[in-house]
């Protein structure tokens, strides 16, 4: 089956000119979303997860990603197909398609996304929602890809073992700094299952990567409603189904409503009022500062989580060295079973990036099952992992070499640590502006001498404890956003994962997680808790000052007395001898 003509097909009948498709589900879980809700991998038969697709009745179609999904796009769809664009909407500016009649499923597109088509109304442009199909779903609905979402049982955390307030105090503090305000009183609805399981201290097991229920919630000064068919015991909300959602929101009469600006179109087309206020969510506000118990529980998780990745290294070094046959597959299985065996597991927070060779500069390449890349000593290999715990979230890049690296391959890696180390030494004023823009820029100051034509990408994100890899809140990317200009503070928990990647060669990146603290005098700083030796077979030292020299030996003490790394850690860490270089 061609999917881009049977999906053209539809289009006709249901007199479509174009049909957008975003990379959301109804809760705007843009990142590892459950399989059914995948539509847009589907349609571009790519990996890659986030992204805006637009087909055309005529033979363009569309794929906007971001740059760290650039090459495993490239490298993924029929280039025959599609066209990838770095901006949908500029490049349907640019060039003046004249397409009257563009339709999207406003249950799956975010407002933000369908007011940046707003620019395109002077071009002749005009979007039109379809609220009784989805395109996509009509075609797949027989494939067992696109079943209906499983529901598992609500469990509820600890009160205050894991996050550290009880639902009680969380709920209080959002009525009293957030909706009580200015003379007014809001109601908040929010459609985000990330930020409804963090308020209300629960978790399910719907989605594969993302400890969510499906749900909807609407929140005032005196009345919460939680829609959710999920089974649960002793919740002492007023719940009601998750379909009656927007069937209630049609006879809401509160006019003072507040959404986040990701919410979808369709909470907007339901309900009898307009918005009141749509910008950033004070539920994604509030749990992106993490408290004393949260940051705790966040080493504590990389402690064990770290040792897991260790005793997989150490495995795979060992079978490399046996002439053993070990393929990418078996390295992501390997670790995950590591990983399960630690205390408050809960699952991974992602699909994990086990890279090998040429398949390192495809940047978001995840094996599968059926992945026969062995690993050997000729190539580079990397290991992008995380698991959700009870007691926080990890997420960690490391690239390794088990052979002899090229000159080029020592350059950047190089690079990049000393990229990282110039976050991690630097001391910010409080009252700095601080943000992913400029941290971006501060890593990118590293990489500007490379060959333009080489694709490095500064790339970080916000870290939710223990129900998310990514958090919404911030982010480091190259290309502006409502994200990256959010203000850096403390409390806050990112990565920084710069990386350099030669297409269709390999690709280096180092990631690591870090708590944002504030020391005595005021200054902010980027502290590790990733704790995992770096590769010293990829560092020239004739490029590290004294004080990064100094700052690495302190970072691998760290890493000996915290991490259960076992004797690959001691290893890795004696063969630096740092004062011999």
């Amino acid at each position: 089956m061609n999917r881009l003509n049977t999906l053209r097909t539809l289009m006709k009948e249901h007199e479509c000119n174009a049909y957008l498709i975003s990379d959301s589900d109804a809760h705007y879980t843009f990142y590892s979303l459950s399989r059914e809700d995948r539509r847009i991998n589907w349609i571009t038969e790519c990996q890659a997860q986030c992204g805006l697709a637009l087909v055309t009745l005529n033979d363009i179609a569309l794929f906007q990603v971001p740059s760290n999904y650039f090459l495993l796009a490239k490298n993924e769809i029929n280039e025959n197909n599609w066209l990838i664009v770095d901006d949908l909407v500029q490049w349907l500016y640019e060039h003046e398609l004249k397409i009257d009649r563009i339709c999207y499923d406003p249950r799956l597109t975010p407002f933000f996304v369908v007011q940046s088509f707003e620019k395109l109304k002077s071009k002749g442009y005009s979007l039109y929602p379809m609220s009784t199909t989805n395109l996509i779903d009509a075609i797949t609905i027989n494939e067992i890809t696109f079943k209906e979402h499983t529901l598992t049982p609500i469990w509820s955390l600890d009160q205050t073992a894991f996050p550290g307030k009880t639902s009680e105090e969380k709920i209080f503090e959002l009525r009293q700094n957030y909706l009580i305000n200015d003379n007014n009183q809001y109601t908040l609805i929010t459609t985000a299952m990330d930020e409804i399981a963090w308020l209300l201290n629960l978790r399910a097991n719907d989605m594969e990567c993302n400890p969510f229920f499906y749900s909807f919630m609407i929140i005032s000064t005196d009345q919460l409603i939680l829609f959710t068919d999920n089974p649960y015991e002793n919740l002492h909300y007023d719940i009601r189904p998750y379909n009656d959602f927007f069937s209630f929101l049609s006879i809401f009469q509160n006019q003072n409503i507040w959404i986040d600006e990701r919410t979808s179109m369709s909470v907007i087309l339901n309900l009898l009022y307009p918005p009141k206020k749509i910008v950033r969510s004070p539920i994604q506000q509030m749990k992106e500062i993490k408290n004393s118990i949260e940051l705790n529980g966040f080493k504590q998780c990389h402690y064990r989580d770290c040792a897991a990745v260790c005793e997989t290294f150490d495995w795979l070094e060992t079978s490399i060295k046996n002439k053993l046959k070990i393929n990418e597959y078996d390295v992501m299985k390997y670790l995950e079973n590591c990983q399960k065996q630690k205390d408050y597991y809960i699952g991974i927070s992602f699909d994990t990036i086990s890279a090998n060779g040429i398949n390192t500069s495809l940047v978001e390449y995840a094996p599968s099952i059926h992945s026969q890349y062995t690993i050997n000593e000729d190539d580079i290999y990397y290991l992008d992992a995380g698991a959700n715990y009870y007691d926080g979230t990890t997420d960690m890049t490391r690239t390794l070499h088990f052979g002899n690296p090229t000159a080029k391959q020592i350059q950047c890696y190089t690079l990049l640590l000393r990229a990282i180390l110039s976050i991690e030494m630097n001391l910010f004023e409080l009252n700095e502006k601080i943000n992913g823009e400029r941290i971006y820029k501060m890593l990118q100051e590293y990489l500007k001498d490379l060959d333009s034509s080489i694709k490095h990408i500064s790339f970080g994100h916000g870290v939710s404890h223990g129900q998310g890899v990514i958090e919404g809140g911030i982010s480091i990317s190259d290309k502006y956003s409502l994200a990256n200009q959010i203000d850096i503070k403390p409390g806050m928990v990112i990565t920084l994962e710069p990386g350099i990647y030669y297409e269709g060669e390999w690709g280096i990146r180092i990631e690591n997680v870090y708590s944002i603290e504030q020391n005595q005098s005021n200054q902010i700083y980027f502290n590790p808790l990733t704790l995992i030796p770096y590769e010293k077979k990829l560092i020239d030292f004739n490029y590290l000052t004294e004080q990064e020299l100094i700052w690495i030996k302190n970072y691998h003490q760290r890493c000996l007395d915290n991490v259960n790394g076992g004797k690959w850690m001691k290893h890795q860490i004696e063969n630096f001898n740092l004062s011999e270089v």
